[in-house]
């Protein structure tokens, strides 16, 4: 099933520590016109492949600050233009819930959104508005638009990313986080600097594998109570289901099925490959769905995976859960290529032998 990263605004009302989108002087917001181009694209890759499913995720930038107006007239292009398959778009979002009125809900609804994924710190001045990374009343205006969301029966996971301010206390930030009574899961991420880190937030593979090692036997114990947490609770589904429930970065499967496109109807791999200025498939007004998901430049995703198996990754135990990683933490602008692991490809690894094996008594294999 494919999925669509949708960014129909660059512009974002928050000012992140560790926010690794590029920093345009003049954000871009799409307009109406190719708004309606686009799901005129997707119907019409829809109609051809009609035992496939489509999930566009909106995001940005910040969604929400498009304004309830222009979702309104994206479900009447909806309406209009994808009668027939409408029922094979599922719509997803990633919001800082900063801006969410009782106004989107409707309209939210009836494009069939009824969750939403958000992110969230609790540790001062790194998420947060202007300069001064203003947290106080970014976080008054989060948790208004998380009642919200409450009080209208939408869910609500997040992700919460692993910055150096946090590395002194994973139990403290776990807690914190297991105790907000949310109705989804939330996911650990490590912090990942591409450019300067200017705001000294950046840290190595080893501080976040030991991070979320001092937190993993606390959830494992109290795992029935705990259960939406990952990495750990994708690790232990893999190996108790024997399957490969993995997200994107791990998969090993976005060659064909994982697609950007932004306000200028620009495509790419996917968000970040667009930030980066890498692996850019045209415009979508130039070119339809099929063209886009057919490019030749997608073969180096299969074939890297390939290559890893039979290169870096050769005999790996834990290559179910890895695949060597996102191929865009693995580019290379010196080499022009992805035919690498990454350096976070090695923290699946460590924390398998460090931490999971030796507390759980499991070994992973093949």
């Amino acid at each position: 099933m494919p999925t669509i990263i949708f960014k129909p605004t660059e512009k974002c009302n928050s000012n992140c520590a560790y926010c690794d989108v590029v920093v345009r002087k003049a954000p871009k917001t799409m307009s109406l016109e190719l708004l309606e181009t686009t799901f005129i694209k997707i119907n019409e890759y829809l109609l051809e492949k009609n035992d496939e499913k489509i999930t566009l995720i909106w995001h940005g930038g910040e969604p929400l600050l498009l304004g309830v107006d222009y979702y309104k007239t994206a479900l009447k292009f909806i309406n209009q233009h994808c009668a027939e398959t409408k029922h094979l778009i599922e719509h997803a979002m990633q919001s800082n819930l900063t801006l969410m009125k009782q106004e989107f809900i409707e309209v939210f609804r009836d494009m069939g959104i009824h969750h939403l994924g958000t992110s969230f710190e609790p540790i001062a001045n790194i998420r947060g508005s202007g300069k001064e990374i203003n947290s106080e009343l970014y976080n008054k205006k989060f948790f208004e638009g998380i009642n919200i969301l409450k009080e209208n029966n939408f869910g609500w996971g997040f992700i919460y990313v692993v910055t150096k301010k946090a590395l002194a206390k994973p139990l403290d930030i776990f807690y914190f986080l297991s105790n907000l009574k949310l109705s989804g899961g939330f996911m650990m991420n490590p912090v990942l600097i591409y450019g300067e880190d200017e705001n000294n937030v950046a840290i190595t593979p080893q501080e976040y594998v030991d991070f979320i090692g001092e937190i993993f036997p606390v959830w494992l114990k109290n795992r029935k109570h705990f259960k939406d947490v990952d990495p750990f609770k994708t690790i232990m589904k893999n190996i108790e289901e024997e399957g490969e429930s993995l997200g994107c970065v791990d998969s090993g499967t976005c060659a064909y099925n994982h697609l950007y496109i932004g306000p200028s109807g620009e495509t790419s791999q996917c968000g970040r490959a667009e930030d980066w200025g890498i692996v850019n498939y045209g415009n979508i007004n130039d070119r339809s769905l099929r063209e886009i998901f057919t490019d030749p430049r997608r073969e180096e995703f299969l074939t890297r995976t390939k290559y890893l198996l039979e290169n870096d990754c050769a005999g790996c135990r834990f290559w179910k859960i890895c695949h060597g990683g996102c191929p865009l933490d693995a580019y290379s602008p010196k080499e022009e290529g992805l035919m690498r692991k990454t350096a976070w490809c090695d923290v699946r690894k460590l924390f398998m032998e460090k931490y999971f094996e030796p507390i759980t008594g499991i070994k992973f294999n093949i």
